[in-house]
């Protein structure tokens, strides 16, 4: 069927929360020294300080914090849209974007930047939850994989966008324009999410048979009406009010012998993803290039932000057609291939070595670790453990995460980036030898 406007409508308001996320994530990346008082930048004396002096250790920490307030957002989001709906769960969650952005803009010492980050961090756990169960739920069955493409590439757009800013804006006197554009995307979605449709999967889900033919009539367009009854029918077992007692538990998915090997495939390719080494390159990819290219890092982390979004648009028409054992060992091969080469070129002074490597290394994350660990427990673990493996790999996922963010910055570049190609290496070979095809 065709699809109609206001579906790519709806589904572009609800990315909006995973824009945030990418944009959220990145936002500290290319204003860094403009923020944490260079040796020739002075605070200014009267209002808001041009710069907020910081050690490593501490731009660790307001970097990485983050990610810890994302472990706890990713957790509370989907008990909170199952009570009380998915629209109403990233309504309340654009308030917190804004909450976050208005605190960080306004920060005078690191302490309100780290609690800015922290919620910014837990609004960002939230969207990365509810935002692709909520268009998985009102794409068309047809389409479920198309449009589950969305929220990764809206992620990528929202890096890219506080990239872009970063390279006008990253100035002692203006670089808290760069937090404040969050408030303002926040506020947008706020009020744009009142003029969309609940989740019809979520409406069946509560007995309101109803209200989700209303919202598929407003998604699907007249031309679909005879297919409406059919698509509620497909979700009536959701109806039911009572847990089902088969489900498998968080804990006893991580803890019981028969989840055993499931749970490592997992919390082994969640963990995988962030400790290969993405987000050294996203949150401080301007630093890493900064000694050998000072004069262009910016532009090079833009330009390489960009073709990561082309990349992964590109490599998702092809995720239901090549094999994903197959996509994740090249990817990993290539992420530890290209960081050994990164470390080689910045511990030799050579530019153009470690700007190539850079590329590559994005580019290898980009067309299988990025996308492939969020699928993994739907393709691989029985229907009744999906939702624990789901969790337990979230958990992992944001460990990883705030791990790479604090150390980064307080480890020399070089050992992170051999670090990060030994872990690519020996992820290949688990997956090669460890995880059945699929």
């Amino acid at each position: 069927m065709a699809t109609e406007p206001y579906l790519l409508y709806t589904v572009t308001v609800i990315a909006l929360g995973t824009f945030q996320f990418g944009y959220n994530m990145a936002e500290l990346n290319e204003p860094r020294d403009a923020m944490t008082c260079p040796s020739t930048t002075v605070p200014s004396s009267q209002g808001l300080p041009e710069c907020i002096p910081m050690a490593s250790w501490e731009f660790g920490l307001v970097t990485s914090i983050f990610a810890l307030g994302g472990l706890f957002g990713a957790l509370a989001a989907q008990p909170m849209g199952n009570r009380y709906g998915r629209r109403s769960t990233l309504a309340l969650n654009s308030t917190g974007f804004i909450v976050a952005a208005v605190m960080k803009a306004l920060a005078t010492n690191v302490n309100a930047l780290v609690l800015g980050r922290f919620i910014s961090g837990l609004s960002s756990g939230a969207a990365a939850v509810v935002v692709p169960l909520y268009v998985n739920e009102i794409a068309p069955p047809d389409a479920k994989g198309k449009f589950g493409a969305f929220t990764q590439i809206s992620i990528n757009i929202g890096i890219l966008t506080t990239q872009v800013l970063g390279l006008f804006l990253s100035k002692p006197q203006y670089w808290r324009l760069i937090l404040v554009v969050g408030a303002a995307i926040g506020a947008l979605q706020g009020i744009l999410l009142l003029r969309i449709p609940e989740s019809p999967k979520y409406l069946v889900s509560v007995g309101n048979r109803n209200g989700a033919r209303d919202s598929l009539a407003r998604l699907r367009g007249p031309s679909y009406s005879a297919e409406i009854e059919d698509e509620i029918r497909e979700e009536e077992p959701l109806t039911g009010t009572t847990e089902d007692p088969s489900k498998v538990s968080t804990f006893s998915f991580v803890t019981k012998r028969e989840h055993r090997k499931s749970a490592l495939i997992v919390c082994g390719l969640m963990l995988a993803q962030q400790l290969t080494g993405i987000n050294a390159c996203v949150l401080h990819g301007v630093s890493i290039l900064q000694n050998l290219l000072p004069s262009a890092a910016g532009y090079i982390n833009v330009i390489i932000s960009a073709a990561n979004l082309i990349i992964t648009s590109l490599a998702s028409m092809y995720f239901d057609k090549i094999s994903h054992k197959f996509l994740l060992i090249l990817s990993m091969l290539g992420m530890g291939t290209f960081a050994f080469l990164l470390a080689a070129g910045i511990a030799n002074g050579i530019a153009v070595l470690s700007a190539v490597a850079f590329f590559c290394f994005v580019s290898s994350f980009s067309i299988g670790l990025g996308p492939l660990p969020w699928m993994v427990a739907s393709k691989t673990v029985s229907y009744r453990a999906v939702d624990a493996a789901q969790s337990a790999g979230i958990v992992v996922n944001w460990m990883g995460t705030f791990a790479v963010a604090f150390l980064v910055p307080v480890l020399p570049t070089v050992w992170s980036f051999v670090g990060f190609g030994v872990i690519g290496w020996v992820s290949a070979a688990m997956v090669k030898w460890g995880v059945d095809a699929y």
